[in-house]
């Protein structure tokens, strides 16, 4: 889409500066000290939804949240009377508004012009909507961390380590008793309380990386987790599966199964559903999982808000262990028509014979 160049000053008519302006990465605007656009290049329409030649003439407030437009028309003529090169909201953080009315989290420089035809001030708008969602799951990931260590200290002091002192009084109470009787009792204590000890260190060690990941593959580990997640639920599952584990590295394998993993746990938490599919399968070079339920869903039309919070971190978590590995995931819904997760990853781990 080309620049209407109606009405456009003559300072930033030419070709030479339309082929600059219009080539710059991040949506731009120029804007006269009466706070009017005179010029906006492409990526406005990108990332704001305006044809160029639509802004020109309109307002700067146009492309501002409607609740801080009086302020920063008041902003505004103080930055015009003391121009300078410079962020916009040092301290703050900065939203445009979008033609549909939805807000982005941007980053604003700004920079005055002058021309012989008088003043003027660009500013440069750069999208932080995905540096603020990595934050957003790099914040998860750290209190999920956190939140896992609490989970295994929690289980150590309450089962293991009790087990243990368990031991220790039993094995010199056998020690100093002198009835045989009552040794072999004590004895046969310790023998079961060691067996439940190491039951619950195993169990702890599944929790961590799942041991039938590697000795059995993905697909018998999907099916055990489905099997054990699901037990205390009246939910009804399938799984249809072809062999995908020759196709993929161990990370690969670890990831898709921590995919299915989330997904299934927020069917569970949120859902309200009655059945759950789970596909595992290949093609064209890529390995591909599903998650589908019946449940409620959810509107995915909307954009995500500006905070990042949009979708749980679950869903941040499925979309992120895809990229990683270099593919793609996506979560599709509707309200009272329930949710699929999607994920796609190439195929890494095939051997070359």
């Amino acid at each position: 889409m080309s620049e209407t160049t109606t009405d456009v000053p003559a300072p930033f008519s030419g070709v030479e500066f339309r082929s600059v302006f219009q080539g710059a990465p991040d949506a731009s605007v120029i804007v006269d000290t009466e706070g009017r656009i005179v010029a906006a290049n492409e990526e406005v329409e990108s990332l704001l939804g305006y044809a160029a030649g639509e802004l020109i003439g309109e307002p700067v407030e146009i492309l501002v949240p409607e609740a801080f437009r009086g302020r920063h028309a008041t902003y505004r003529r103080g930055y015009v009377e003391a121009p300078e090169k410079r962020p916009m909201g040092i301290g703050r953080e900065l939203f445009a508004r979008r033609r549909d009315g939805y807000e982005v989290p941007v980053e604003i420089g700004l920079s005055p012009i002058e021309t012989r035809h008088g003043r003027y001030v660009l500013a440069v708008i750069h999208d932080i909507s995905e540096r603020r969602r990595l934050r957003a799951f790099g914040t998860g990931l750290l209190q999920g961390a956190e939140e896992e260590r609490r989970r295994i200290a929690r289980e150590l002091h309450d089962d293991t380590a009790q087990t243990l002192a368990a031991l220790v009084l039993r094995l010199q109470m056998a020690r100093r008793s002198r009835d045989l009787e009552t040794r072999e009792r004590l004895l046969k204590e310790l023998h079961d309380d060691i067996h439940r000890a190491s039951a619950g260190v195993r169990r702890i060690l599944r929790g961590l990386r799942p041991p039938l990941l590697e000795e059995s593959g993905l697909v018998a580990a999907v099916r055990s987790h489905l099997k054990g997640a699901l037990a205390e639920t009246t939910l009804e599952h399938w799984v249809e599966a072809t062999d995908v584990d020759h196709l993929l590295s161990p990370d690969a394998k670890l990831a898709l199964y921590r995919i299915v993993q989330e997904a299934v746990s927020n069917v569970i938490r949120h859902a309200a559903a009655r059945r759950l599919f789970v596909r595992l399968s290949s093609d064209g070079g890529q390995v591909r999982v599903e998650v589908e339920d019946d449940g409620v869903g959810f509107d995915d039309t909307r954009p995500e808000p500006a905070d990042g919070r949009g979708r749980g971190l679950g869903l941040v978590g499925i979309l992120e262990r895809a990229a990683i590995l270099g593919g793609k995931a996506s979560v599709e819904s509707q309200p009272g028509k329930g949710t699929r997760v999607v994920a796609t990853v190439p195929v890494d781990g095939l051997d070359s014979g």
